[in-house]
């Protein structure tokens, strides 16, 4: 009876899509790692801002992963014209055609227009997941320059273009954390009495530790997750209020589903179709997925809870686990009572 109950409950489809999760995000990183100067680029638009005297309201925004260089330009629309215009000014004429360039799934870069310019300069365009704006580099550059506006403009919001060119002297002058080096060092080998050759070298190395450091950090906070082709699936949902219509994002369900996975596409990234109709959701990242329940999987997810308990945590999470448990318990655990320990820490 206690059995039933509980399969009852787990496969029931309303709980699945209007309780919220209370695990750790899913996903553990995945790392871009370049090895030169404009393999990756970065591209977002940053608006809309106070109109200027000039006619500006936008920033448009590049960022080479390697060197950390950025190419700013404010402009009066965002669009995929003034996009594939700035790509061609900002990135080719100067830099060259980058092997990839990232950026979000925002109208003016998945336009035909944008996509025929970038594909015809040689390079390959990859969109990041819907809301998971994380793998664009790009994002956090947004951040930098506009507390760096916020501190230049004081109460002057409509002269923010004004002062782009110093910003980006100040940015792309300064020593980044990831490389150890300034973008211009990297670049151009100025910086420092050093090669430029010894520059790359010496950044591909710190570029490595960091890439390693942060991931570890990072998935600290996260759990693996992965589906095979064939798997239920639910999605979160990203409704918005609509007045007009009496519907509230706050009471709208938070998962929608339940899907099938039919493509992954990488360790973190699926390719989910509805399970009714086999239409295509998209692609999503794996923080964005949660498994779907049916009766019959209900039944079978009790069974594999100790079979999961025999994958052993690696490397830095052992430690972390290990201080976590003689922190609470006085000693080190043995490797059956860490790996217990490790899955349930997972699935809290």
């Amino acid at each position: 009876m206690a059995s039933d109950v509980k399969k009852y409950a787990v496969s029931c489809s309303v709980c699945q899509t209007t309780k919220p999760s209370q695990r750790k995000p899913a996903g553990l990183m995945v790392p871009i790692q370049p090895q030169r100067p404009w393999e990756y680029t970065g591209v977002d638009y940053v608006g809309p801002l106070p109109r200027t005297p000039s006619g500006n309201a936008y920033i448009i925004v590049f960022v080479d992963y390697f060197s950390k260089w950025i190419e700013v330009s404010a402009v009066r629309e965002a669009t995929a014209q003034v996009a594939a215009n700035k790509f061609i000014s900002d990135v080719f004429a100067r830099h060259g055609a980058p092997s990839f360039l990232i950026s979000d799934r925002g109208t003016p870069f998945v336009s035909e227009l944008f996509e025929h310019v970038v594909s015809t300069l040689g390079t390959e365009h990859r969109l990041t997941t819907a809301y998971h704006p994380q793998t664009n580099a790009t994002e956090r550059v947004n951040r930098t320059l506009k507390a760096a506006i916020r501190a230049y403009v004081g109460d002057k919001h409509t002269a923010w273009d004004k002062y782009i060119p110093q910003i980006c002297f100040a940015l792309r002058t300064a020593h980044h954390e990831s490389t150890g080096l300034s973008p211009s060092m990297m670049l151009y080998g100025r910086d420092l009495r050093a090669s430029l050759q010894e520059a790359h070298d010496h950044a591909r190395a710190v570029l490595n530790e960091s890439h390693k450091r942060q991931k570890r950090y990072y998935d600290l906070r996260r759990r693996h997750a992965s589906y095979n082709i064939g798997d239920l699936v639910r999605a979160k949902s990203h409704p918005r209020s609509d007045a007009l219509t009496n519907f509230t994002a706050k009471l709208a369900p938070l998962y929608t589903g339940p899907y099938r996975i039919s493509q992954k596409l990488s360790d973190v990234n699926y390719r989910p179709a509805r399970n009714d109709t086999g239409t295509d959701a998209g692609v999503f990242h794996v923080v964005n997925l949660l498994p779907f329940h049916t009766w019959d999987t209900a039944s079978r997810r009790g069974r594999t809870r100790h079979k999961d308990c025999t994958t052993p945590p690696e490397g830095a999470v052992v430690i972390f686990l290990q201080s976590e448990w003689h922190s609470r318990y006085g000693r080190i655990p043995d490797a059956e009572l860490l790996c217990l320990f490790f899955y349930h820490w997972t699935h809290k």
